[in-house]
C-alpha cells in the first residue's frame, strides 16, 4: 500500500496539538486590510509544470515513430472536462451537460481539426474503503496514464497522428482520483470569418497555413449534425467508451460553370459509424462503482464493433465558392438542411483531398449552435 506522506505530517500536527499547551489566538486588528485571495490562474494555465512533463512524454514517443512534435495548445476545454469528471465523478469523452469533445472544443473557441483522448487512474470517486491507495505523485500518475495510453490501439494513433500540431492538455486529481484529457488539435487553418448561421445562410472565409494546400476542386464542406444536447446521468455516462461524428446530412459544391448543371437529385446516402449513445441508456441517478465498471466494461466490448448509422443527406449548391491561393470564402443557403433536421449542433468539417503532405485530410472543424443554448462551461475566459 501507499503511504501518503501529508496525511503522516497532518496526522503529526493534530498530535502535537493535543499534547502541547493550549495559547489563544490572538484577536484579529479591525483596522488591518482584509487579506487579498490568491488569484486562480486561467485553465489553460493551470498545472503548467505537470502539462509541460506530459507534452515530454507525448513528444518523446513522437520521436520514436517518425512525426514531428507538438506544442502545448491554449484551448480550455480539456482541463475544464477533467476537472468536471473529478468534480461531478464520472470518467468518459461525453460530458454530463451531453456535449461531446468537439462541441467543447469549438465553444472554447477552437476551429482545427481535434480528437480527444481521456483517462483516469484508480475510478471515480475512489476512496479507502472502496479499497484504493492514495496516490504518491502526481508526476507518476502522469507517467502511468501516458503508459496506458499507449497500450490502446486507439489512443496510441490519436498520439502518434503526424497531422496533430498541438495539444490541450487537463488534469485534476485529488487524494485518490486523478483525471486527464488529451486534445490534440491541427493548425492548418485561420478564419476571418468563422463558420456562422444566419437565418438559413451559412458562410465563413479564411485561408489555409502551415503547409496545407486546396483549390476549388478538392476543398470539401460537410454538415454534420447532433441533437440538441441536454444533461446526462453518471451512469448513462459510463455506457460510453468512444464517441463519433454527427450524422452527415449535407455536403456543399461549388456552383456549375455556366451552361452546366448537376444531375442526380439533390439527395446522396451515406452510412456512418456510431459509437454506443448514452441517451439509449436509461438514466439512473444512484449507482455503485461496481455497476460503473460493468457498464463501462459494456461499452469498451461493444466499441470493438460500431454499428453502421444509414442516412440521407442533401446536396447544398453554394451560391459563393471561391477558393484561390490558399484563401477561401463560403456562402451557401442551407434551409433545407435545418428545415429537415431541426434545432440542433451542425458541425462544419472542411476537408482537403490531397491537402496535407499530399494526402487526404481534415483542415477544420467547427460546432454551431443552432436554436440551441449552450453551456458557458468552455467559452474562452
Amino acid at each position: 500500500m501507499r503511504i501518503n506522506a501529508a496525511l503522516l505530517a497532518a496526522a503529526a500536527a493534530l498530535f502535537a496539538l493535543a499534547c502541547g499547551s493550549y495559547e489563544p489566538a490572538p484577536t484579529p486588528d479591525a483596522t488591518a486590510p482584509a487579506a487579498s485571495p490568491t488569484p486562480i490562474p486561467p485553465p489553460n494555465l493551470r498545472h503548467i509544470e505537470e502539462k509541460r512533463y506530459m507534452i515530454e512524454l507525448i513528444n518523446k514517443v513522437r520521436e520514436g515513430a517518425g512525426v514531428g512534435p507538438v506544442e502545448l495548445g491554449d484551448n480550455i476545454a480539456a482541463q475544464a472536462h477533467a476537472e468536471l469528471m473529478l468534480r461531478d465523478c464520472f470518467d468518459s469523452h461525453w460530458g454530463l451537460d451531453g456535449l461531446k469533445p468537439y462541441m467543447r472544443y469549438s465553444l472554447a473557441g477552437g476551429y482545427q481539426s481535434n480528437w480527444e483522448n481521456v483517462a483516469v487512474t484508480n475510478g471515480n470517486c475512489s476512496k479507502a474503503w472502496d479499497g484504493y491507495a492514495p496516490i504518491t505523485g502526481v508526476m507518476e500518475e502522469i507517467a502511468l496514464t501516458m503508459g496506458g495510453l499507449m497500450e490502446s490501439p486507439g489512443h496510441r494513433d490519436n498520439i502518434l497522428h503526424k497531422h496533430h500540431k498541438k495539444v490541450n492538455i487537463g488534469f485534476a486529481w485529488d487524494e485518490y482520483n486523478f483525471h486527464a484529457a488529451q486534445h490534440f488539435e491541427g493548425d492548418y487553418a485561420e478564419y476571418s470569418q468563422l463558420p456562422r448561421i444566419d437565418g438559413n445562410r451559412l458562410s465563413f472565409r479564411g485561408r489555409v497555413k502551415n503547409g496545407a494546400r486546396i483549390n476549388a476542386s478538392d476543398l470539401g464542406v460537410f454538415i454534420d449534425y447532433d441533437p440538441p444536447p441536454h444533461a446526462l446521468t453518471r451512469g448513462q455516462a459510463a455506457r460510453t467508451y468512444c464517441y463519433g461524428g454527427g450524422a452527415p446530412v449535407a455536403t456543399l459544391i461549388e456552383p456549375p460553370s455556366d451552361g452546366w448543371s448537376y444531375t442526380g437529385g439533390d439527395e446522396f446516402e451515406d452510412t456512418y459509424e456510431s459509437c454506443l449513445d448514452p441517451y439509449d441508456a436509461p438514466p439512473k441517478e444512484s449507482i455503485t462503482i461496481d455497476e460503473l465498471e460493468a457498464l463501462r466494461q459494456e461499452a469498451y466490448d461493444e466499441s470493438a464493433n460500431p454499428k453502421g448509422i444509414a442516412v440521407v443527406g442533401l446536396w447544398i449548391t453554394a451560391d459563393e465558392w471561391s477558393v484561390m491561393g490558399g484563401e477561401f470564402s463560403v456562402s451557401a443557403d442551407i434551409g433545407n438542411v435545418l428545415n429537415r433536421w431541426g434545432d440542433g449542433v451542425y458541425t462544419i468539417v472542411l476537408h482537403g483531398w490531397g491537402a496535407i503532405d499530399g494526402e487526404d485530410a481534415t483542415i477544420s472543424e467547427y460546432s454551431i449552435f443552432h436554436g440551441v443554448a449552450p453551456p458557458n462551461t468552455y467559452y474562452p475566459r
